[in-house]
């Protein structure tokens, strides 16, 4: 018998498994693990749904992973796209390069800002308090609106209360044309040199699979408690463990096993984008030596565009062509949702050409893949259903770890912070 069963072969899965003690087993439903960390290839080039770069402000997190594989340190180079011009990311540092009047504006509304003794009670708000109308109403706004789906004043602040608040030196010096940074923590970043992302998914399910199995193909029919021990039953037999700790998304976990009305009701009410992410194959761009663009413009479908030859060289073609990467966000019940995949492509493509990106005739190659779980909405009850969901699991002994098996917006160091913290604590029991 295991000693625990993990549900879900993702990087929590796989990761939690590789720092546990006791002997456990991986049950992926697909074919090949990783999930939303998972690489794919385009004539050659490996893609990531992201794509996922490797930083973190947890120092043992990011050593470990720079540690497992080979990497490339990067220095970041993310724009945002405004009314036709490049600004350096964050918006706020670097104010002197938008138009005049706009640039006039922000500085104004930040440095007499009628919000700033408010408590924000959410996103906003908190973006109103922080940061004044001007930045507010010209990027932060049109920008979240556009990658939730969802109304910032229906959002609460968890997404947004670590970010800090702007020195005012360094917002007035940005308007007077001197680019300050923000977020420096962020200012270099890691990227496998060759392989994509899946290069430390991979690296995690070697460790995993020498503490026990990792089963792919997995169907799960039913998950019940037998005396002391959990019975999954899947299309390959019966696994039994002491304990089952969840890394798959909530949603999923419920379908498979009994609950009560009020859970229904809290999962119901958790909601989530779903994204498709276009990658394509042109001669040539416009866009020069950036990885990631931010487009607020709500009249444009993507709203971010990465430059994977950004990344190193065995990101790009020896002809050199160029990679690129367009994220569209959708709710599952959305118009986009409704939209074929063709159509998208072909928006996508158009809106490259309209904002001078690309040349139609350049394109040599496009494929999207689609992936139902993406990002958590923290609307304003997220806290409130999400305890609720988690606190029922964990009446019934059931740990749960990752993006959508605890509901959090965590990147991929996040979730391994948080499955560190779990297996130290499983392993000292």
């Amino acid at each position: 018998m295991n000693s625990a069963i993990i549900l879900g072969g993702g990087i929590a899965g796989l990761s939690l498994a590789s720092f546990l003690d006791e002997r456990c087993t991986i049950l992926e439903r697909n074919e090949v693990v990783g999930g939303l960390s998972r690489s794919y290839k385009i004539n050659g080039i490996d893609y990531d749904i992201g794509p996922h770069i490797i930083f973190s402000k947890n120092e043992e997190v990011l050593r470990l992973h720079t540690e497992m594989i080979p990497t490339s340190k990067i220095r970041r180079s993310n724009q945002i796209f405004y009314k036709g011009r490049y600004i350096k990311y964050p918006f706020e540092n670097d104010l002197g390069s938008l138009p005049a009047e706009d640039r006039d504006r922000c500085l104004q509304e930040f440095l007499e800002n009628p919000y700033e003794n408010y408590e924000p009670k959410n996103m906003l708000q908190f973006f109103l308090k922080t940061f004044g109308e001007g930045i507010t109403q010209s990027y932060l706004q049109p920008y979240n609106q556009k990658i939730w789906k969802f109304d910032p004043s229906c959002m609460d602040t968890q997404m947004v209360e670590r970010i800090p608040k702007p020195p005012k030196e360094d917002v007035i010096a940005s308007a007077s044309g001197v680019a300050t940074e923000g977020y420096t923590h962020q200012l270099y970043f890691y990227y496998p040199v060759s392989g994509g992302f899946q290069t430390l998914v991979d690296a995690y399910a070697e460790k995993a699979s020498i503490k026990g199995a990792v089963k792919t193909g997995i169907n799960i029919s039913s998950i019940n408690k037998e005396g002391e021990d959990w019975v999954v039953c899947t299309n390959n037999g019966e696994i039994r463990g002491q304990k089952l700790i969840n890394c798959m998304p909530l949603h999923e976990l419920f379908k498979i096993m009994p609950h009560p009305d009020y859970v229904a009701s809290a999962l119901k009410a958790l909601l989530y984008n779903s994204i498709h992410i276009v990658t394509i194959h042109v001669k040539s761009d416009r866009i020069g030596d950036h990885f990631a663009l931010y487009i607020p413009d709500q009249d444009i479908i993507f709203h971010r565009l990465s430059k994977l030859n950004f990344l190193g060289e065995k990101y790009c073609h020896a002809d050199g062509s160029t990679t690129l990467m367009a994220e569209v966000t959708f709710r599952p019940d959305s118009y986009l949702a409704k939209m074929n995949i063709k159509d998208i492509e072909n928006t996508v493509i158009s809106d490259l050409v309209r904002l001078n990106f690309i040349s139609a005739k350049d394109v040599l190659d496009i494929e999207t893949r689609t992936e139902k779980y993406a990002y958590v909405i923290y609307d304003l009850d997220h806290r409130k259903n999400a305890d609720l969901v988690l606190g029922y699991l964990r009446e019934l002994g059931i740990e749960s770890v990752g993006r959508f098996a605890e509901f959090e917006y965590l990147n991929t160091d996040g979730v391994v912070e948080h499955t560190l913290a779990l297996a130290r604590r499983l392993n000292a029991s």
